[in-house]
């Protein structure tokens, strides 16, 4: 439902408005008035966009260096991760390179030898399947 109070309704304009208008008159302007607004807007304009350009220059200077504090960051983890996989890898191959030799009956030769081809074929799958685009759990490793 329309509302009741129209403009439409006075066909010379709201009573209210023409009363205002007829005892209150607007000021003359001063001579200059629109040269002043249009110079003052382009200067604001002109200072919105160097402090809008300065704001996003320091804004991606603070986000590139974030980045390659994450990217160091990153580089330090995978060091120790690759530290920590050698020497878990190293420990658990000297306590299962003796323990298979005598569960097997095999040397210990034949045993380091098939253990290191096992972690190669291991660490050979995970990069083929990133290289491959094969997602599997596997290849987050």
């Amino acid at each position: 439902m329309q509302n009741q109070y129209q403009k439409d309704a006075w066909p010379q304009g709201d009573p209210l408005d023409r009363a205002l208008s007829a005892s209150l008159r607007a000021p003359a302007l001063p001579t200059g008035f629109h040269e002043a607004l249009r110079t003052a807007i382009e200067r604001e304009i002109g200072q919105g966009i160097l402090v809008r350009r300065s704001a996003l220059e320091s804004d991606h200077l603070q986000r590139l260096a974030e980045l390659r504090a994450g990217y160091v960051r990153v580089r330090r983890h995978m060091l120790a991760l690759a530290l920590a996989v050698a020497f878990t890898v190293g420990a658990s191959a000297t306590v299962a390179i003796p323990w298979l030799a005598t569960a097997i009956g095999s040397d210990v030769a034949t045993l380091a030898m098939w253990f290191a081809t096992a972690i190669g074929i291991g660490i050979g799958a995970i990069a083929s399947f990133q290289k491959f685009g094969f997602h599997s759990d596997f290849a987050n490793l």
